[in-house]
């Protein structure tokens, strides 16, 4: 059998668009966070990355020297997208006084965040359990300098100096009212277990909740004796010449 020749291109069809270096570089990242949020840093290859972007191998090493710095450059194109305007309107609520509703645009932000950019997510928990401590050690810095993290210490640590949040490290606070969330939305929109059928708004409004009864000064953890007193249960009593070991400052 045989087959008709290909008709000859259209002198009229568009011409390809050559892209600026700078969008070269974008896509590249874009392409390459796909990637490795479906493979890992490990199961990546350059040669991989560059066929799914419909480009040489070489024209990647021209825009980044190596794999690694090609992950590093995508981790930090994507990590804190966004965050500044959230930081603002975070920043809104904290002066008047909102920790409520911080937290719930705050913890709404986290569900979006995870279910509109899952490769990076992906990406990230591979990045973690694929590095060593110092490789983790310096990404977690990266991302500690972030425009939300950043605004979350200082949040926690101003609202403990105007006695508002529990004694304590800052950090652990923080990590306190992101940790749950997170798990959430890790559950929810990277596994997809736990969080169908939900309501991002509700649970929201239930951890934001749930979150500042934990981390207020008048939480449950300190008073836990006139709660006791209230109720009729008796609180065991200190055990004398054994005092509680201090909590460990993280920062």
């Amino acid at each position: 059998m045989t087959l008709a020749p290909s008709p000859a291109p259209s002198s009229n069809a568009p011409a390809r668009k050559r892209l600026t270096a700078a969008e070269r570089r974008a896509q590249i990242l874009d392409v390459a966070i796909s990637v490795f949020g479906e493979r890992g840093l490990g199961g990546s290859t350059t040669k991989a990355i560059a066929a799914a972007a419909g480009i040489s191998e070489a024209t990647i090493f021209r825009h980044f020297p190596s794999k690694d710095a090609l992950y590093v450059a995508a981790l930090e194109r994507r990590t804190g997208v966004g965050s500044a305007h959230l930081v603002r309107v975070l920043e809104d609520h904290a002066e008047r006084g909102e920790d409520e509703e911080l937290l719930r645009r705050l913890i709404r932000s986290i569900f979006f965040g995870y279910e509109r950019d899952r490769n990076l997510h992906r990406m990230l928990l591979y990045g973690w359990l694929e590095q060593g401590p110092g490789a983790n050690t310096r990404m977690w810095e990266r991302i500690r300098r972030t425009p939300l993290i950043a605004f979350l210490e200082r949040y926690v640590a101003r609202r403990q100096a105007e006695g508002v949040f529990r004694a304590g490290p800052p950090e652990l606070l923080r990590r306190a009212l992101l940790a749950v969330p997170i798990q959430h939305a890790v559950h929810a929109k990277l596994y997809g277990v736990g969080g169908k059928g939900s309501d991002d708004d509700a649970v929201a409004d239930f951890y934001a909740r749930l979150l500042l009864a934990g981390v207020r000064a008048d939480g449950p953890a300190e008073s836990t004796a006139a709660g006791g007193a209230a109720s009729g249960v008796s609180t065991p009593p200190a055990r004398h010449g054994r005092p509680r070991p201090p909590v460990p400052d993280m920062r």
